[in-house]
């Protein structure tokens, strides 16, 4: 008899860890331009709702697209592991997008531009013909801009009107991101090599996306000290050493230590800004870990955060 789906499939089906980074983001922009520690804005709170509407469905299309690489990678997804199917995921995303399309809509023009951005550049991620996840540089430059500028642009518009300011702030998340990003493609390059993905990692192979990622957390750091934003130097140039000794002895057991340092301490400092925003993280990570012991018998999430 086939299971039933409840809500919290649902909910998870949207993969909430890749929220927290979106919302830090967001919340860090919003910080940069301005904004209030213990008195979030209406503006931003309604921009908050709009994207993680939006992006959630992008990230339900990334799995249904994925679903080959993610079975053989061994991702624990639930599209993958046919927790849910197809069909829902498709009814879920539409029901997603339409929503954060019909109130985009009360969002001011600029707002709008960039969200379209957002959905825009989750489609060509992922959708086939142009499918940037399996094109080498392309695909961590998609992440990069798309956390690091998108997502930090719009937490600034609902304080401040776009500007140089915004671009040039907006860097030190930018590198961040990418940094971190082409070492996930690393973990990955067996099972992409399988399906035919042509990742960055599958592309320069394992010692040159390693080198990659070291000059970008190196760029990070510099960039962080010539903006003043000690929030991203701070974890940069913690995580820096790390990124070189794997770089050096290229230690695969290390990647993980490389991706999971620098963001999870990002995530911290904005929660010492914004104790609301750490909150809302710790109910995220314990309902997960809830959830996956019980669908899966496994700990998740970990400290590799899976982007």
């Amino acid at each position: 008899m086939p299971r039933h789906n409840t809500i919290w499939d649902y909910i998870f089906l949207t993969r909430p860890i890749l929220l927290i980074p979106l919302w830090t983001f967001l919340l860090l922009g919003y910080y940069r331009a301005g904004g209030e520690r213990f008195s979030i804005s209406q503006d931003f709170l309604f921009i908050f709702l709009v994207y993680t509407l939006l992006i959630s469905a992008v990230y339900i299309l990334n799995q249904i697209m994925d679903i080959t690489s993610d079975v053989i990678n061994k991702k624990h997804l639930l599209l993958a592991e046919g927790v849910v199917s197809v069909k829902n995921g498709y009814i879920e995303c539409t029901i997603l997008l339409a929503v954060a399309i019909f109130l985009m809509l009360c969002l001011p023009f600029c707002c709008i531009v960039f969200l379209l951005f957002s959905l825009l550049f989750g489609i060509l991620y992922s959708v086939p013909p142009l499918r940037f996840k399996d094109k080498p540089i392309i695909d961590f430059v998609i992440n990069a801009i798309g956390y690091g500028f998108l997502g930090f642009s719009l937490g600034w518009l609902s304080q401040k009107p776009f500007s140089y300011q915004t671009v040039l702030y907006s860097l030190p998340y930018v590198f961040a991101v990418g940094a971190i990003f082409v070492n996930t493609t690393i973990l990955d390059i067996e099972g992409d090599r399988k399906v035919g993905c042509r990742t960055t990692g599958v592309f320069l192979g394992q010692d040159n996306t390693l080198k990659l990622s070291t000059v970008l957390i190196i760029l990070c750091v510099i960039i962080s000290v010539i903006v003043q934003d000690w929030i991203c130097f701070f974890p940069s140039v913690i995580a820096l050493p790390i990124f070189i000794y794997v770089a050096l002895k290229k230690d695969v057991r290390s990647i993980f230590l490389s991706i999971g340092i620098g963001g999870p301490l990002l995530i911290l400092i904005t929660g010492v800004l914004f104790p609301y925003f750490l909150v809302l993280f710790l109910v995220v990570v314990i309902f997960l870990r809830l959830y996956y012991k019980k669908q899966f018998g496994i700990s998740y999430p970990t400290l590799k955060l899976d982007l």
